[in-house]
């Protein structure tokens, strides 16, 4: 459908049991209202070879109001053709209190667009208003009902009721999710803002600029959106601190952006401040006999992976924000939309370089706490591009807190990245250096290549195991390829540095620490003046 730059927002009912319906054909709201057409005639026609009278359609609401009296357009689409009641709000008319912008609720006095009369059943005086930010956002507040209010963004969190609580329901590019249902307790409309998109029309923007300019930003007397107390629904203990969906924060997934044995990451809006978060989503064990036995190391293994985030926070370690055992367990985190060093497309040496002290930056801090992450790897260091280049170590899922008593013993991580004494049948125990190793061959790849590993040993039978005997052989062929390619290149101080890194005994091989340490000195890295992160001074000059 098309609409007039004079349209705001439209309208619908949304219930099944015409709470809405009857709420939208009341008088104190019919200089919105516009009545469904199509169907079959109501009346007898003119005859039938003459032209049925179209609509009269006010220009100021729709476009495409030019047409004849007596024909309609072909191929062209008018706001009410077949469409349903609805209101169209438009910016020419005056609203009751233009600092509140759009008020809904129960009371005339205040309210634009009425919901019902006193006594509705879970709709009150001043239910609930739509605002319009400085950054042409879309905002719904609760700040002022007695029953509360639920959101509903592409069919999700319906049945979740808040009161004094803000919602983003469309960025300037547009809404996120498809479909704006908003509850008061069992009437339910439907919200569109049809020219509120991406390329939007320079007479619509300049209404919805004037409708700013006039105070509908937000409501006197309540806090803006800033200054919402963004942790009163967090979680921040792990174990025992799991927010429950009744009370925590508001999330709705936008799209899928990865997926694995282990569940699936969305993209996901936070209502109450707009921000664009990952959700990253847990799969049980795959049988139910299995998931009985591992459930509870299963759900504890979640929580260390959060508490290991949450705990030590760094500018160079993913950011978590929240833990949320039911209905699925989800740890909600930082959205890093550039991707990761493994498909990000990474242009310039110095990122590269950036990229290397930064990780160095975050595993000495998590090695200084007694963390070895396990498994580092391209895919698990996530790029932020702008405004300045960032990366951060994720997916902490095999790490594992080492002391002097406990050792890491568990075969884990990807082979290719694996320290050498990982491996079945090294006999050597294996410490927080495991991922300086990791590290060592991944720059080694970024900067100056590596070859192509033989492919990984396979069991000779089925119910069988690879013997540490071949993993040991698959292993030693491995790291002498490594070590083979790191003798080849000439001197400068990035390869002084692998040289630490890439050392068989682990017990000679350089810490995280030391090696950051090295390279500021050697004029490899500084702090940047603008946030206190690692970055280049070196230029190697490669081709």
């Amino acid at each position: 459908m098309y609409y007039d730059s004079n349209v705001f927002a439209v309208i619908t009912a949304h219930d099944t049991r015409n709470l809405a319906s009857s709420a939208l054909r009341l008088p104190e709201n019919s200089r919105w209202f516009r009545a469904a057409t199509g169907g079959v005639a109501d009346r007898p026609s003119l005859g039938s070879r003459e032209a049925t009278p179209a609509t009269d359609v006010s220009t100021s609401v729709v476009a495409g109001g030019n047409e004849s009296d007596d024909t309609e357009s072909e191929g062209e689409d008018d706001w009410a053709d077949g469409a349903a009641d609805c209101l169209v709000v438009t910016f020419d008319e005056p609203l009751k209190n233009p600092e509140n912008g759009l008020q809904l609720g129960s009371s005339p006095l205040t309210s634009d667009i009425l919901l019902g009369h006193r006594g509705t059943r879970g709709v009150s005086a001043r239910q609930y208003n739509i605002t319009v930010d400085d950054d042409l956002r879309i905002w719904l507040h609760d700040y002022h009902s007695r029953h509360g209010t639920a959101v509903s963004l592409g069919g999700q969190n319906g049945a979740e009721v808040r009161k004094k609580e803000t919602w983003l329901l469309a960025h300037a590019e547009g809404p996120l999710l498809p479909e704006i249902a908003i509850y008061s307790g069992k009437l339910a409309v439907k919200f569109e803002f049809p020219n509120h998109h991406h390329g939007m029309d320079p007479a619509y923007l300049a209404s919805l600029r004037g409708f700013v300019q006039r105070g509908g930003s937000h409501p006197p007397g309540t806090p803006p959106v800033e200054g919402l107390a963004l942790d009163s629904g967090q979680t921040t203990q792990a174990p025992t601190g799991t927010a429950t969906p009744a009370s925590g924060l508001l999330y709705y997934n936008v799209k899928t952006i990865g997926k694995g044995a282990f569940g699936q990451v969305y993209s996901a809006l936070r209502g109450r401040d707009g921000r664009l978060v990952a959700a990253k989503t847990f799969k049980p064990p795959p049988n139910k006999r299995k998931r009985g036995q591992d459930g509870p190391a299963w759900l504890a293994g979640i929580r260390k992976e959060f508490a290991i985030m949450n705990d030590h926070p760094h500018d160079n370690v993913m950011e978590v924000f929240e833990f949320r055992e039911t209905p699925t367990p989800t740890i909600y985190m930082a959205y890093y939309p550039d991707g990761n060093m493994a498909d990000a497309p990474i242009a310039s040496e110095a990122d590269y370089v950036t990229a290397f002290g930064q990780v160095l930056d975050g595993l000495g801090h998590l090695h200084a706490k007694g963390i070895a992450h396990r498994d580092l790897k391209p895919e698990n260091l996530l790029v932020q591009k702008a405004p300045l280049f960032r990366v951060v170590i994720a997916d902490f899922g095999l790490s594992k807190v080492a002391t002097e008593t406990t050792l890491l013993m568990t075969f884990c991580g990807t082979l290719k990245y694996l320290a050498p004494e990982v491996f079945p049948g090294s006999g050597l125990d294996y410490d927080l250096s495991v991922d300086v190793w990791s590290l060592g061959v991944i720059v080694l790849e970024w900067l100056y290549d590596i070859p192509t590993p033989r492919k990984a040993p396979e069991p000779p039978r089925a119910g069988a195991r690879v013997t540490p005997d071949q993993w040991q052989w698959w292993a030693s062929d491995w790291r002498g390829r490594i070590l083979g390619q790191l003798e080849d290149q000439d001197d400068d101080q990035v390869v002084g540095l692998l040289r630490g890194m890439l050392v068989v005994d682990p017990v000679r091989r350089w810490g995280a620490a030391r090696c950051l340490e090295a390279g500021c000195r050697d004029g490899v890295w500084e702090r940047r003046g603008e946030d206190g992160l690692v970055s280049p001074m070196l230029h190697l000059g490669h081709d």
